[in-house]
């Protein structure tokens, strides 16, 4: 954590600013190991503060040891506090999270601090935590994990009759039985032409025979997300969806096989996407092929036609190439990927070949 701090505080010099708020409670989590839901940070260029209310008094002292806690009550607020505050180290510029302000806050900020100018800046954080160490890796591998066997264990019960919303929630309670905090995101179970859907959540539909069924879906460890999606089949496949299904697991393989350190994002979409475009199908595909997963399940970098991060090693990206059509069906596969120096490690153990049940 103190040498998360200390990158920051390396900026701060660099800049030539003061200090800065971090309001983004997931980036506050990153840099101090605070776990509550509401706090605020303030770091300077030496030293730093975390303001919490008296909710979070006795576990900020367990969890935070690098920056200073503040008790917010009747009489100091983060407005108040940053007044005081400004006075004594004599700032002259202090940087906030443009994302993470809204107008109003910014305005009592901006009254409240005379004669220092205010900074937006735009993901200092979440640059940082685009990069995962050992650790972060682990937890991600293990959130994996959970969903994974969870998938595993519910494929005995899908069968004509049942409801998306029941796969959903055995699938959710299997999670949560094998150590999942909460889920990653609303599961999304799509069946026959509801499966063109990107993000078609299960609904009260039942499965019938013939048809896709997609499940998107994660778990959550430590803090720490997963992000997995496989497309199995009820019944038996005709050519155009075997055909679907072949082209998407294509279009996935050669996409990871060029994930590496030093690659820029938008050519490994390039790369999937030119596979599906080659196959007739470039039109019922509109999403990117990916995207960063750590404290949060949608992070830096993407992986799309605009994305213009270069890889670094130890990113964890997901590969998820899909072809949606309106009124038919919709096939999706998506693995998590951490990049190396010279490839990618797939992260994934569950099969990515069609199930057909």
């Amino acid at each position: 954590m103190r040498t998360k701090i200390k990158e920051i505080q390396n900026r701060l010099n660099k800049e030539e600013i003061d200090g800065i708020v971090v309001s983004n409670i997931v980036n506050i989590r990153y840099l101090t190991g605070f776990t509550g839901s509401t706090a605020e940070l303030v770091i300077l260029k030496e030293g730093g503060y975390i303001l919490v209310d008296s909710r979070y008094w006795e576990q900020v002292h367990q969890e935070v040891n690098i920056v200073k806690p503040v008790l917010i009550n009747g009489d100091i607020n983060l407005f108040s506090f940053l007044k005081d505050l400004s006075k004594k180290e004599d700032f002259k510029r202090l940087a906030f999270e443009g994302y993470s302000f809204n107008y109003f806050k910014y305005k009592r900020l901006f009254e409240g601090l005379e004669n220092v100018e205010l900074v937006p800046v735009e993901n200092w954080v979440e640059e940082m935590r685009m990069v995962k160490d050992n650790d972060e890796i682990e937890k991600i591998k293990k959130a994996l994990k959970i969903a994974e066997e969870a998938l595993e264990e519910i494929l005995e019960i899908i069968k004509p009759g049942v409801s998306e919303r029941d796969l959903a929630i055995e699938l959710e309670y299997q999670m949560a039985k094998k150590g999942s905090e909460k889920v990653a995101f609303d599961t999304i179970v799509a069946s026959g032409p509801r499966s063109a859907l990107p993000h078609g959540k299960a609904s009260n539909k039942k499965i019938y025979g013939n048809e896709f069924i997609v499940f998107d879906f994660g778990a959550v460890y430590e803090g720490y997300h997963s992000d997995i999606t496989r497309t199995v089949y009820v019944g038996n496949p005709n050519e155009e969806e075997l055909l679907v299904y072949n082209i998407i697991f294509e279009a996935q393989k050669k996409a990871e096989e060029v994930i590496k350190e030093g690659i820029e994002s938008s050519f490994v979409d390039k790369v999937s996407r030119d596979i599906i475009q080659d196959n007739g199908y470039g039109n019922y595909f509109g999403h990117g092929l990916g995207h960063g997963v750590g404290l949060e399940i949608h992070e830096l970098p993407r992986l799309s036609p605009k994305g213009n991060w270069v890889l670094k090693k130890n990113m964890v990206v997901t590969v998820e190439p899909g072809i949606y059509i309106p009124g038919r069906f919709g096939v999706r596969i998506e693995d998590m990927v951490v990049v190396g120096e010279e490839k990618a490690t797939v992260l994934n153990s569950f099969t990515n070949e069609l199930i057909i049940i």
